[in-house]
């Protein structure tokens, strides 16, 4: 789901010269990847050990920054950490911008934009995403301060993640799959999300006089995977209820496209 799903990081590998470098930008990425749980934790373990008496945990890094590094060396930081922040940034927002523009206005409310229009759409998309992650920002900070930042972030994205990864691996690896059972499919699966995610809660538990669902303080794993396992039975019980798609679409699998390139080959 994140690495051929994220439109922030497809549309880096577009901008590759060769289909050679944009599998190889995939799986270095993957590689370095797997180095950010170390970088993450070994800070936190400093800051354990450092600070004992720390309650706030998205105070830690900060706090290692004040006490190990020089003043000179704080600033080359912040400006490292904020040309790091903004790099990220704007790739959210162009590809934000991206798909309302390509695949919601033009193809629903207007498909006869010239060059011009759909660079104004595009600038007001991205006003508009700017704001409201403005707003959102100020919504996380009124939100379980206990959880901390990471952990309410890794919880909004459970939402979407677990239906996400069962609609792309389903349409990548079964040609029998079909656009209107992913979509329903995918529907249902945030909502059983939602709907898992409200059951942690302790006012809506206490209202409906339910035990935890689960037994941990941070259950975003969890109702993440029930609701990939929903979205991808009812994507493919959707699937042969339906039409199947087009020899074209159905091309776009991964068995189609490796049997096509097998036969150029030969």
């Amino acid at each position: 789901a994140y690495w051929i799903g994220n439109q922030a990081i497809i549309q880096r590998s577009l901008g590759a010269r060769s289909d050679f470098e944009a599998k190889a930008s995939y799986i270095w990425g993957a590689v370095l990847k797997n180095v950010i749980p170390i970088i993450i934790a070994i800070p936190g373990l400093i800051a354990v050990a450092m600070f004992p008496e720390l309650g706030d945990g998205d105070q830690a890094f900060p706090q290692l920054v004040g006490a190990l590094l020089p003043v000179g060396f704080r600033g080359l930081f912040v400006a490292a950490f904020l040309a790091a922040l903004m790099s990220s940034i704007d790739s959210y927002l162009n590809s934000s911008a991206t798909i309302f523009t390509n695949d919601i206005y033009q193809r629903f409310i207007d498909r006869d934009l010239t060059d011009t229009a759909v660079l104004k759409v595009g600038r007001i998309t991205t006003f508009v995403f700017v704001t409201w992650a403005i707003l959102f920002a100020f919504l996380l900070t009124m939100m379980d301060e206990a959880s901390g930042i990471y952990a309410v972030f890794q919880t909004l994205m459970a939402f979407f993640q677990g239906p996400a990864l069962a609609v792309l691996l389903t349409g990548v690896l079964w040609k029998r799959a079909t656009g209107k059972a992913a979509c329903v499919a995918f529907v249902i699966g945030i909502l059983t999300s939602v709907s898992l995610f409200a059951m942690t809660q302790e006012t809506v538990l206490a209202t409906l006089g339910m035990d935890p669902l689960f037994h941990t303080s941070e259950p975003f794993l969890y109702f993440s995977i029930w609701a990939f396992l929903v979205t991808l039975t009812i994507l493919l019980v959707g699937s042969l209820m339906t039409k199947p798609e087009p020899a074209e679409k159905q091309s776009f699998t991964y068995q189609a496209s490796r049997q096509s390139h097998t036969g150029a080959a030969e």
